[in-house]
């Protein structure tokens, strides 16, 4: 289960990063199905969850909000440019999640 959830995880933050090939709409459905796989990722994976991993999920979701209203009030450009500055921001903290995540894979088998 957990891995068939990490495989999920990427398939819909690829295909979130993807937004020049796949449209804005793909992009929105995407990125609300990566925010619920988040959600249910430190929900099972709770227990081991240090303090920088719940800012990462808060980075997650200040990203997630930010577009959301980028989206709702077009008018700002300001809040589409902090979307975008930590969209990118939080693409090298989950890189740095995942290489720590796969590293402590190794160590343990």
């Amino acid at each position: 289960m957990k891995k068939v959830l990490n495989y999920l995880l990427l398939i819909s933050f690829i295909v979130t990063n993807l937004v020049p090939l796949t449209g804005i709409a793909i992009h929105k459905m995407a990125s609300v199905f990566f925010l619920l796989l988040c959600i249910v990722h430190t929900i099972i994976y709770g227990r081991q969850m240090q303090w920088k991993r719940w800012i990462l999920l808060t980075v997650i979701f200040i990203s997630f909000a930010s577009g959301l209203f980028g989206m709702i009030l077009d008018e700002i450009p300001i809040i589409l440019a902090l979307h975008k500055a930590i969209s990118i921001a939080s693409v090298f903290f989950l890189a740095i999640h995942i290489f720590v995540f796969h590293k402590r894979l190794k160590k343990a088998k």
